[in-house]
């Protein structure tokens, strides 16, 4: 396996690459209101999670994390949180990656889920298509220090100067050498995050590429596969595909931005506002079945401050009362 494997930057890529930086600019030099760039960054590095983890089949909602019984998958999801929150936190005291730190993160991910965590490999691997049937067989075990040493030199060089399109190559040639038996995707996408860090090329908000992988699966998987024989193309879709979602937090930025010259409500608020918006009339009980762990009386509280800010209204009395909008 060529590490990395020979690619040119076009004019296309070239292209890609300007409106990506054109966006990093933005959100470094718009002026966002603390309460807002604090929703869109905790709704959006909770979806990395969840979407990261539904790529690999999880099939929690965003809706269901919370009041799901199953803790397996919940654990898949809250797994990637503390990996990516691990991957922040650690960033400034970080310069060179190493196979140690790939292992962290596949410690990380993998935490209670798999006794394999933080090793190695020791057996053959495949990847399999959605019908069972083997698409690419890995390299050998003995062979994934070295090619793990390859594409680490190549990271931790200057050969690339786009870090976008360094994290991207690296999380292709990652897919390839499938160092683990399970998480290699999920430590793979979370590559491309721990490499921007690196790079010291940051977003000044999280943007969710996993949600469009996801959404465009059977894509993704395919420019995955033909990678490494045709990079361009893989590039252009990971790079169409990332420019498209940064272009998604510019509108949520501007909509946000138009709700807060109206009235800025705490995340449990918002989310009881946002439940009693979807359904136009809700009992307490629909509400309280949505916050399992929220006490009663603090929903209420909640409930009644809607109320005194104008945006929820009251109908009805004792067991008979529901709450819609003004």
């Amino acid at each position: 396996m060529k590490i990395p494997p020979s690619y040119q930057i076009t004019p296309d890529i070239l292209e890609l690459i300007a409106k990506i930086e054109a966006n990093r600019i933005f959100f470094s030099s718009v002026p966002i209101p603390p309460a807002i760039k604090e929703k869109i960054q905790r709704i959006s590095l909770l979806k990395s999670s969840l979407y990261s983890a539904r790529i690999e089949g999880n099939p929690l909602t965003m809706e269901e994390l919370d009041n799901t019984s199953d803790r397996q998958k919940k654990l898949e999801v809250l797994n990637i949180l503390s990996a990516i929150k691990f991957i922040e936190k650690e960033a400034d005291k970080k310069t060179r990656m190493s196979k140690k730190d790939i292992l962290n993160l596949h410690r990380l991910v993998m935490k209670d889920l798999d006794p394999a965590a933080g090793y190695f490999r020791r057996e053959m691997g495949a990847i399999f298509n959605q019908a069972g049937v083997a698409v690419y067989m890995s390299p050998p075990p003995n062979q994934i220090p070295v090619l793990l040493d390859n594409l680490l030199a190549y990271i931790n060089s200057d050969t690339e100067k786009f870090p976008i399109i360094c994290a991207f190559i690296s999380h292709l040639v990652f897919e390839k050498i499938h160092p683990f038996i399970e998480g290699n995707g999920r430590v793979g996408r979370l590559l491309i995050l721990d490499i921007f860090f690196r790079k010291n090329w940051r977003f000044n908000l999280n943007v969710v590429l996993e949600e469009a992988l996801d959404n465009h699966k059977e894509d993704y998987y395919y420019y995955l596969d033909i990678g490494l024989k045709k990079p361009q193309e893989y590039l252009l879709f990971m790079l169409d595909t990332f420019w498209r979602q940064s272009e998604k937090i510019k509108s949520q930025i501007a909509s946000e931005s138009d709700k807060n010259e109206k009235v800025i409500l705490p995340p449990r608020q918002e989310e009881i506002y946002s439940i009693i918006a979807d359904h136009k009339m809700v009992s307490f009980d629909t509400i309280k079945r949505r916050f399992l762990k929220v006490p009663a009386r603090t929903l209420r509280y909640d409930l009644k401050k809607l109320q005194e800010k104008g945006l929820v209204a009251k109908v009805g009395s004792t067991k008979g009362t529901f709450y819609r909008l003004r």
